[in-house]
């Protein structure tokens, strides 16, 4: 099993071009000066054909400045105590000799043969072999472990014969894209054109591809390219929000993604600041996307929970006794139920009240139908009404003819 794991990096070496992800072996600044360091122990022509290969060549350490940072590279790679060698490009040729008075005693760097030399350079391990015919090449020593990995110097090697550890290149661009500060991701994962990888740089090469994880699944995530524009060197594909907060909800302090919950402090204080793509509710307090301020924001920061579950929103007087069903959040829905509702109720009452009219009319009908003609009707109960034709005398039927007058002629009794 452990004899596979590095058959494992070596296959992906080969097969995707770049080496493992093993920490942060590279560093540019903004001005486009980039470095990696690669643990190889190669010969000095291996080295440099390496370099090439990736688009830069062996570096240069031509000031103190420029030491300083090499060598805060190397600290974060050299882990084992103890001295470590790196190919830089620096070479005396065979036609040159050695020059005792110099501080690079005769060696001069492949990138710039007429660069000068500080006198913070003449730090030599051991004094280099006094010759004119033979090329010879210089390695930097460090010591691992040690503050500044001092004490560091050059020390004078075969060029044939492999460094300890490995080697450092150098590139040069015209400009770099400051690193983005995307809150909420997981990981950033910055794949450069010199075929290395990297988790964390200030500043990165055009052609660098950005790969960010967002923290939730709902952020998913997003790829980013170091490209020149316009107004610059910067990151297509950052135009949109990265790693949005599913949430809406932000810290104001921080920028990380907050769930509604932890947005309020102990004492009652709000401390998020809505998303991009959330607006404000009219409490202040609440996010939401447009269109629905009026439901799930207001929702989200009730102003009261009562036991049971039910969220009590502004205006309700009590909490209702079971869960409201699913659509009474909807207005139109509620209010088109209730005209139904009135219609329906109406026309039943319209209804019933006709049908009792025609009842009450077909009932009258048939109970105040007349007597036969020229019969003497019987004797109607006392709780009955009498027919005051039936029960009148003679005189009183000619009293009533006389006083209906010319009317009632010819009548007979």
């Amino acid at each position: 099993m452990r004899g596979a794991i590095p058959l494992c990096l070596l296959l992906l070496q080969a097969l995707c071009g770049a080496e493992p992800r093993a920490g942060n072996h590279t560093w540019c600044g903004a001005s486009g000066t980039c470095y990696s360091v690669h643990l190889a122990q190669v010969p000095f022509d291996r080295a440099q054909a390496d370099c090439a290969a990736r688009g830069g060549a062996l570096t240069t350490a031509g000031a103190g400045a420029e030491v300083l940072t090499i060598l805060e590279l190397l600290s974060a790679v050299a882990a084992q105590p103890g001295s470590w060698l790196f190919w830089l490009g620096l070479v005396r040729r065979a036609q040159q000799c050695t020059q005792t008075d110099r501080p690079l005693r005769g060696f001069s760097w492949l990138l710039d043969s007429q660069q000068g030399e500080a006198e913070e350079l003449d730090k030599w391990v051991k004094e280099p072999s006094r010759s004119c015919t033979r090329q010879r090449c210089a390695a930097l020593q460090v010591t691992a472990g040690q503050p500044g990995l001092e004490p560091w110097g050059w020390q004078e090697r075969p060029c044939r014969d492999p460094t300890g550890q490995g080697f450092v290149c150098k590139y040069h661009y015209n400009g770099t894209c400051p690193a983005p500060t995307p809150q909420g991701a997981r990981s950033l994962l910055y794949a450069l054109p010199y075929r290395l990888h990297s988790a964390a740089l200030d500043s990165s090469p055009p052609g660098t591809e950005l790969r960010v994880s967002c923290a939730g699944s709902a952020g998913g995530d997003a790829r980013l390219v170091c490209e020149l524009g316009p107004g610059g060197y910067g990151w297509t594909g950052a135009e949109e929000e990265l790693c949005p907060c599913p949430s809406g909800y932000r810290s104001a302090s921080t920028g990380a993604c907050l769930e509604p919950g932890d947005c309020t402090s102990a004492q009652g204080a709000f401390l998020c600041l809505c998303a991009r793509g959330f607006l404000l509710g009219p409490d202040k307090r609440s996010c939401a996307p447009p269109g629905h301020l009026g439901t799930s924001a207001t929702a989200v920061h009730g102003p009261s929970r009562p036991a049971g579950g039910a969220v009590l929103l502004p205006g309700s007087s009590a909490a209702p006794s079971r869960p409201p069903p699913s659509h009474a959040g909807n207005g139109k829905f509620s209010s088109s139920s209730t005209y139904v509702f009135i219609l329906v109720a109406t026309a039943v009452v319209t209804v019933v009240v006709l049908v009792g009219a025609v009842l009450g009319v077909f009932r009258l009908c048939f109970t105040t139908s007349p007597s036969p003609a020229g019969k003497e009707p019987e004797p109607a109960p006392a709780t009955a009404e009498s027919d005051p034709e039936a029960n009148s005398t003679e005189s009183s039927s000619e009293h009533s003819l006389e006083a209906r007058g010319d009317g009632a002629e010819g009548f007979q009794p």
